[in-house]
């Protein structure tokens, strides 16, 4: 049996079979990724610690390369190059034979070889080449770039002289087609850059061409309008401001005030930009005025505001009577008061002529006790000072036509009279006719009832 088995060996092509080929298969399973180093380590101990290792590991991966599938290929490629960098002196100068090198030729000039398959063994092949150049020992391994792919490019250059293509010529057209190509994306670039900038410069022109050249005696109207727009609005705000209890309520919560002070700013911007375009010697003065109006009110209300979150005590009260004293008319006109009075404060005194501080009429249905008493007939004495009339009645005797010629005594007896009817004594009996009838042509001369024919 054992010389059967040795016949076989001898005569026979089967090669030595371990665990080194079992590897190689198992790395190169389709379940394997292409650029997966799992497994590599135990590669690359079986095939150090075999005699026969690395020619057993180069078998394997040349039965891969030649007649393997596509992922076959790629990953004994993977496998090869992972080998000749961990394996050592013997693999790396073993690896390289004639059946290698057929094998990697094959794949580099068959046409129908994976271009992924290619392009690797392209990058393997390089990468060999620039790592070994200078290492004379490696000068095998580095020579197989030359040797595969050098020989390709000589019989595709032959083959094209055969047919009459100058390879050189042709990539030097494809390189100026290439550059060609490139210099018209950057001048469509550039173009575009140079449209969008044209584009916004004249939509910047069509813009400033849109706002007419302001002409102060076709816009006069408007600036007159927004002259009174804004004034309207300044008084608004600051009767709004006024009429606000600010012991109760808040400025900044009250809507009347926030809406009068929005269109108090929105009506001041057209007067600052008419302010810096008219130069009207008239309407400049109101235009300045009326701004100066409207940052009087918006300077107070900012003063309440700080006032009524700091101290709203003193200092709201304060600003509330500036408010109330500002005075927000046009030049030339007299300076008057707030029209409205001001909500919980007392009137300013006002000045009363000395002639009526007396007098006090009182409201419609009250008592008149203080008005004075109304006129009664009345009667002067021959010193003109008035005289009440007596209460008394009097008779016919005493429009008597009876005189008396004692002057002296009838001064006397007239200054002695009293303004009430006292009963008298006289020591003379003979004087009281003459008084009597003093009295009696006094009263007959001031008597407004008396008939002015009686006499006669």
């Amino acid at each position: 049996m054992s010389a059967l088995s040795f016949a076989r060996q001898a005569f026979g092509r089967e090669k030595p079979h371990s665990s080194i080929t079992d590897w190689v298969d198992i790395l190169t399973a389709s379940s394997i990724q292409e650029e997966a180093y799992d497994g590599i380590p135990e590669l690359v101990d079986s095939i150090n610690l075999q005699a026969s290792g690395p020619a057993e590991a180069s078998r394997a991966l040349r039965k891969k390369l030649k007649h393997g599938n596509t992922h076959q290929q790629y990953r004994s490629l993977v496998l090869l190059k992972a080998l000749v960098e961990n394996c050592g002196q013997k693999f790396q100068n073993t690896f390289a034979d004639g059946h290698m090198v057929d094998a990697l030729k094959t794949i580099a000039n068959d046409a129908g070889s994976d271009r992924r398959v290619k392009k690797k063994l392209t990058l393997v092949l390089g990468s060999w080449r620039d790592q070994y150049k200078d290492d004379p020992a490696m000068s095998v391994t580095a020579g197989l770039y030359r040797q595969v792919l050098g020989h390709d490019r000589r019989i595709n250059q032959d083959l094209a002289q055969m047919v009459g293509i100058d390879i050189t010529a042709e990539e030097k057209k494809k390189a100026e087609k290439a550059e060609a190509k490139a210099k018209l994306k950057q001048a469509e670039k550039e173009a575009k850059e140079r449209r969008e900038q044209r584009a916004k410069k004249e939509a910047n022109d069509a813009y400033k061409k849109k706002r007419v050249p302001f002409d102060f005696e076709k816009d006069k109207p408007k600036v007159l309008a927004s002259i009174v727009e804004a004034s309207q609005a300044t008084s608004n705000l600051q009767n709004a401001i006024t009429l606000v209890n600010l012991e109760t309520d808040s400025l900044e919560t009250n809507e009347r005030v926030q809406e009068c002070l929005a269109k108090a700013k929105q009506a001041r911007r057209p007067v600052v930009r008419y302010i810096q375009l008219v130069e009207n010697e008239e309407v400049i003065g109101t235009l300045i005025e009326t701004n100066d109006r409207i940052m009087t009110v918006l300077e107070m209300y900012d003063q309440l505001i700080l006032a009524s979150t700091s101290k709203p005590t003193n200092e709201t009260a304060a600003v509330t009577s500036k408010l109330a004293a500002a005075t927000l008319n046009s030049p030339g006109s007299e300076s008057s008061g707030n029209e409205y009075g001001t909500k919980g404060k007392e009137r300013s005194p006002v000045h009363v002529h000395p002639d009526l501080e007396d007098l006090n009429f009182g409201a419609i249905g009250q008592s008149s006790n203080n008005l004075p008493p109304p006129l009664r007939p009345h009667a002067f004495s021959d010193d003109g000072y008035e005289e009440e009339t007596p209460d008394h009645r009097v008779t016919l005797s005493d429009f008597s036509d009876y005189e008396s010629s004692d002057e002296e005594t009838h001064k006397a007896n007239a200054g002695a009279s009293s303004k009430r009817n006292y009963v008298t004594v006289s020591d003379d009996e003979e004087l009281a006719p003459a008084a009597s009838g003093s009295k009696q042509r006094q009263e007959e001369e001031a008597d407004p009832f008396a008939d002015p024919f009686a006499d006669k």
